[in-house]
C-alpha cells in the first residue's frame, strides 16, 4: 500500500521546490555543516538523527546526511523510529509498498522486511503504528535529496522495556544483511531531552543561560554513553532521571548494531531548539551522531 505524508506542510515544506531549498538551507545553516555533500567513499554503518521540524532540527540532521551522502553505495536504509501513537506491537515493521513525499516515492524493501519479521523474535508486520508517525517520514526527504533511487525498511519501537527487543532487532538486521548480501545503513530517529512543562519535564529555575547549561549537561552525559557504545549505562541514565529522550529504544538498537563494526561513535553536532527560537523554557535537544 502507499503511505501518504502526514507532516508535509508542518514539519517540512509540502511544495517540492521549496522543500529542496529548505533542505539546502539546512546544510548551509550556521547550525549545519555549512556545505553540501561531495562525492566520496566514506565507510559508516549507523547514525542517530533528530526528527523535529526542519526549521529546528534540520541543520543537525544535515550533519549526518552530509556524511551519508559521501558514503559508499547503500543498498537498503533501515530507519528505526519512535512510536508516538502507541499503536501496534512493540516492534512494528512496515511490510511493503511506497512512502510518498513531496519529492516523490520511496519503495519499501519488502524482501528485507519479510526476512526481518521471519527471523526476529519480536518484530511483526504492522501499518497502523506508521500511518500517523512522523519520526521516519521526516528522514526520507533528506535521503531523496541525496539519492535518486534507494529502498528502505521502516520500523518503529513502542514501550519502555525494550532491551531484549533492541538486541534482537540489531542481530536480525545484521544477519539478514549477510544472508541477502546487502550493504545496509541503520538510522535511529530520535530527539534528545524534551525540557519544560509543555513536554512533561519538571522545569529548571533560572535564567535562559542557566537553563540551557543544565539541558546541555543532561544530554551531554547521555551522548557520552551513546558514542562509547554503553547501551546499559545509557538506559540506566535515561530511566534514573526519567529523561524525555523519545527515541531511546531506537538508539539502543542502533548501539547494539554499531558495536558489530566499530568501537566508538562520533558526535557531529548538538544544540537545542532554544538556540534557534530563543525559547529555553520549553525546548528540545538535537544530536547528530554517526558510527
Amino acid at each position: 500500500m502507499d503511505r501518504l505524508p502526514v507532516v508535509a506542510g508542518q514539519f517540512y515544506e509540502k511544495d517540492s521546490k521549496k522543500l529542496i531549498e529548505q533542505i539546502k538551507s539546512c546544510f548551509l545553516s550556521d547550525f549545519g555543516p555549512k556545505s553540501l555533500p561531495k562525492k566520496d567513499s566514506k565507510d559508516y554503518f549507523a547514525a542517530i538523527v533528530p526528527h523535529a521540524g526542519y526549521i529546528y532540527s534540520g541543520p543537525a540532521a544535515a550533519h549526518v546526511y552530509k556524511e551519508i551522502g559521501e558514503m559508499k553505495k547503500v543498498d537498503t536504509f533501515i530507519i528505526i523510529g519512535t512510536n508516538h501513537s502507541g499503536l501496534g506491537p512493540s516492534v512494528s515493521v512496515y511490510p511493503s509498498g511506497r512512502w510518498i513525499t513531496p519529492l516523490g516515492d520511496v519503495e519499501v524493501d519488502d524482501v528485507f522486511a519479510k526476512e526481518i519479521v521471519e527471523t526476529s523474535k519480536f518484530a511483526e508486520f504492522d501499518t497502523q503504528a506508521h500511518l500517523h508517525e512522523h519520526s521516519i517520514e521526516v528522514q526520507l526527504p533528506f535521503l531523496q535529496f541525496l539519492f535518486k533511487d534507494f529502498k528502505f525498511v521502516p520500523i518503529v519501537f513502542r514501550g519502555d522495556d525494550v532491551l531484549e527487543e533492541a538486541r534482537d532487532l540489531a542481530d536480525t538486521i545484521y544477519n539478514v544483511s549477510k544472508k541477502l548480501k546487502k550493504n545496509v545503513f541503520v538510522i535511529a530517529s530520535s530527539d534528545f531531552t524534551h525540557y519544560g512543562i509543555a513536554y512533561g519535564f519538571i522545569p529548571f529555575f533560572g535564567s535562559s543561560d542557566e537553563i540551557k547549561k543544565k539541558l546541555y549537561a543532561l544530554d551531554k552525559k547521555a551522548i557520552e554513553e551513546i558514542i562509547n557504545l554503553h547501551e546499559m549505562n545509557f538506559l540506566r541514565y535515561v530511566h534514573s532521571l526519567n529523561l524525555t529522550i523519545c527515541g531511546f529504544a531506537p538508539i539502543i538498537a542502533t548501539i547494539f548494531y554499531a558495536k558489530k563494526f566499530v568501537k566508538k561513535g562520533k558526535l557531529l553536532k548538538y544544540y537545542c531548539s532554544g538556540d534557534i527560537s530563543g525559547d529555553y523554557e520549553n525546548c528540545v535537544g538535537y544530536g547528530a551522531i554517526i558510527f
